[in-house]
């Protein structure tokens, strides 16, 4: 994937590993016990000018000219070169009637969930829904999971996911309010932000959809967010 990472832009997320002389010297004193390889977490679907020009069927100039006009949100590496998150360019894509390349509709965009269950991958009964929609959500997103609204707000700089999901009463954040906030900030602002709620019609609901809340659903409709978070992102 073009454009892809934050030191490296146009790097693909690679999984570290030891090398093989000092697996060996650490070999016998784990014998034993299980070994459990560190989480590689994917990093941010970034695109180039390049990619953009391809996916609209456009040259470069036309790209610059469009980013320079600010008729699409973009960012500079150090050396200038445009990068344009994915959720931008799908929107783009979008407001402007081009169809959805099949490059954009096969990446696999990642997901915060913080909705709890983040500790333990079996989980308790009280888990056992929500762990049933992660797994129904992985064949096509990467998903962290997140025991809390805070914990997940706490990596979205480092972690830079293209999308949220909290709970609006969660006590660890200030809901619409902090809505606003993730909005408003240039660091943040492009991640799709999914708050559920006891009731979508409530004043709690509306205040975060005035917030900025890209979907407000109720829990009882938490099983088809993953055909909701299909059709926000433009995936297959």
């Amino acid at each position: 994937m073009a454009g892809r990472g934050r030191s490296a832009l146009t790097s693909p997320a690679r999984a570290s590993g030891q090398p093989e002389a000092k697996a060996r010297a650490r070999g016998h004193a784990g014998e034993g016990r299980p070994r459990r390889a560190p989480p590689v977490h994917p990093r941010p679907l970034l695109y180039t000018a390049q990619d953009l020009a391809r996916f609209c069927e456009v040259d470069l100039k036309t790209i610059h000219h469009w980013a320079d006009g600010g008729k699409i949100a973009h960012h500079r590496t150090e050396g200038r070169h445009l990068r344009f998150r994915r959720n931008h360019v799908v929107a783009f894509l979008r407001r402007h009637g081009y169809p959805l390349h099949a490059e954009l509709a096969a990446a696999r965009p990642t997901v915060f969930f913080a909705l709890g269950g983040a500790a333990s991958s079996a989980g308790g009964a009280e888990d056992a829904p929500q762990n049933e929609i992660v797994k129904k959500l992985a064949p096509r997103f990467a998903v962290r999971r997140f025991d809390n609204a805070l914990a997940a707000i706490a990596h979205l700089v480092a972690g830079e996911p293209d999308v949220l999901v909290a709970a609006l009463d969660d006590p660890t954040w200030s809901g619409p309010r902090a809505a606003r906030a993730l909005k408003a900030a240039a660091a943040t602002s492009w991640i799709a932000l999914v708050v559920v709620t006891a009731d979508a019609n409530d004043a709690g609901a509306s205040a975060a959809r005035e917030a900025g809340a890209d979907l407000v659903l109720e829990a009882s409709e938490l099983p088809r967010v993953g055909g909701e978070l299909t059709r926000m992102l433009g995936v297959e």
